[in-house]
């Protein structure tokens, strides 16, 4: 049925042409009586062709006629008009009209003819519209090619605006795959080839001038090395037992692509994403269909890879001691580990993902910014400490090391790092330093001299401290020979295999004999020794204590 829009201020002609049009049963006709009522039924109706008369009231029918062209509407326009006089028929052409009708004459051969102009008109116009449709669809079929995409979609542009005969759009069809730089070949409804471009000779080795034209499935030869029906086949004829060799199979109605392996060539296999659709003719009827191939074979190389790795990243998150986490940039935890969630108390990461870190684990959430302040200024943190608290407020103590992580950007996307409980760690320093103040009371506090002396790396002793006990014994204040190594204070040492003694007991805590040690006193005469050998032999033996220092 062809929907049609015939306007004049003449009533009667319009009823009579509305009559003969549709005693055919080809049309259905809208009249209206002037230019603007033309507009409202075009807006309103699915009107395939226009018909108008020149001659009419405010608005004729040229003004009519570019009023329409202006809006670049295509529709066939016919100008059936009384008036026969050259200028008109010139500007009638000049203004986008496709035929020109004059009135007059024999009133049946006038209708038939004008019938005939409708049917041109229409046959034309529909074909065109086919034609964009088919270019649309075949623009569809490549979207994936990215690179040729502004190349694609102006040639198609070109072709829906073209009007030449479908040989002419062919030709340039066959022009713009023949440059795909994806393989691409073409078929016409016998499965003979239309196009073989030069990204599949390459591919292949096949060249177009040994395919063109060839049928009988010779274009899976260089895929399979036989004959037999591939993806474009099943656009024509929907075989089955192309199904068995694809994967991942999508089918819009329109379009097939599917994963496919094809057998070793040049001594490799080649995984490939095959698309497959149909080409129409102006009539909107199949006559063939087109199919690109892609590798994709470093592609699924690259895939399998990243799957590799996520499955260790996840294995080693899932298995990591120490509490992995991961916040956004508005301080949300997004990811986490298991140990993680059970550092603080909770059942499973579900429990603790995008919640705000500050609130729901720092124990005063204030330090949170801190801590991103000292991040911003260092680049990172290693091992710093922050209090923490578990799912039901328990405090503990923790060591973060964490840093910034960043987007495609280079923008920060927000902070990750290791979370480790030193809870058990803080007791037992907080212990030590208790047993060492108790220890070091009992030294003061003891009633038999002791000095402390430290080893040095370049293996001096050095007196680091003395308790009152030792001060009486040897009738000296010890803090003023702090820091002096031990030769320096028992010369009698100086020569002697003592030394060398002393410094195995610093380094292998070695027990040795009594000694007797000669002192000599700085307030005395330079001669004179005072001998405190039972003295400074009880230190030696029972008290004596020596550290190394790394």
């Amino acid at each position: 049925m062809i929907f049609v829009l015939f306007v004049d201020d003449e009533p009667d002609l319009l009823e009579i042409t509305k009559l003969f049009l549709e005693k055919t049963g080809e049309f259905t006709v809208y009249t209206a009586h002037s230019a603007d009522e033309g507009f409202q039924i075009l807006e309103e109706k699915p009107i395939e062709v226009i018909i108008s008369d020149y001659q009419m009231p405010e608005k004729d029918g040229i003004e009519f006629l570019k009023a329409i062209r202006s809006r670049q509407d295509k529709r066939p326009f016919i100008l059936f008009t009384g008036r026969g006089r050259e200028e008109i028929v010139i500007e009638v052409i000049n203004s986008g009209a496709d035929f020109y009708l004059q009135k007059g004459g024999d009133v049946r051969s006038q209708f038939v003819e004008l019938a005939s102009k409708i049917r041109q008109g229409v046959f034309r116009y529909r074909a065109e519209q086919q034609l964009i449709k088919n270019h649309e669809e075949l623009q569809a079929a490549y979207e994936e090619l990215a690179a040729s995409e502004e190349e694609l979609k102006s040639n198609f542009e070109e072709l829906a605006e073209s009007r030449q005969a479908l040989a002419e759009s062919e030709r340039k069809l066959s022009d713009i795959i023949n440059f795909l730089p994806d393989p691409t070949f073409a078929i016409n409804s016998k499965g003979q080839i239309l196009i073989w471009n030069k990204a599949i000779e390459e591919m292949t080795g096949f060249s177009s001038e040994r395919m063109i034209g060839k049928g009988n499935y010779e274009y899976a030869i260089p895929f399979y090395g036989e004959r037999m029906p591939i993806l474009i086949d099943y656009i024509l004829s929907g075989i089955p037992d192309v199904e068995k060799r694809y994967t991942y199979i999508q089918n819009d109605g329109n379009k097939i692509s599917a994963e496919t392996v094809y057998p070793k060539r040049q001594g490799k296999p080649m995984i490939a994403w095959v698309i497959a659709s149909p080409l129409y003719n102006e009539s909107g009827e199949i006559i063939g269909a087109i199919e690109s191939i892609r590798d994709i074979t470093i592609q699924k190389e690259n895939e399998k890879k990243l799957q590799k790795s996520e499955e260790l990243y996840r294995s080693v998150i899932e298995n990591i001691q120490d509490g992995y986490y991961r916040s956004d940039k508005d301080g949300n935890l997004i990811l986490a580990s298991p140990s993680f969630a059970r550092l603080f108390g909770y059942d499973s990461v579900d429990e603790v993902l995008y919640r705000p870190i500050a609130n729901t684990f720092y124990y005063n959430p204030q330090e949170r910014e801190i801590f991103l302040k000292k991040i911003q200024e260092t680049g990172s943190l290693e091992s710093e400490e922050i209090t923490v608290k578990k799912k039901d407020g328990t405090p503990f103590i923790v060591a973060v090391s964490s840093h910034f992580y960043y987007d495609q950007n280079g923008d920060i996307a927000g902070v990750e790092g290791i979370f480790r409980d030193i809870s058990v760690r803080k007791q037992i320093e907080m212990e030590l330093r208790e047993k060492e103040e108790r220890l070091e009371m009992i030294i003061q506090n003891a009633p038999f001299g002791i000095h402390t002396y430290m080893l040095q790396e370049d293996s001096r002793l050095i007196l680091s401290g003395s308790n009152a006990a030792a001060d009486t014994i040897l009738d000296i204040n010890a803090r003023t020979l702090i820091g002096k190594p031990i030769e320096s204070i028992f010369s009698g040492l100086i020569h002697t295999d003592t030394l060398d003694l002393l410094r195995q007991t610093a380094l292998n805590g070695e027990r040795f004999s009594p000694l007797c040690i000669d002192f000599e006193d700085g307030k005395k005469d330079a001669k004179s020794k005072y001998r405190h050998s039972n003295q400074v032999k009880r230190a030696l033996q029972s008290s004596f204590r020596i550290y190394l220092k790394n």
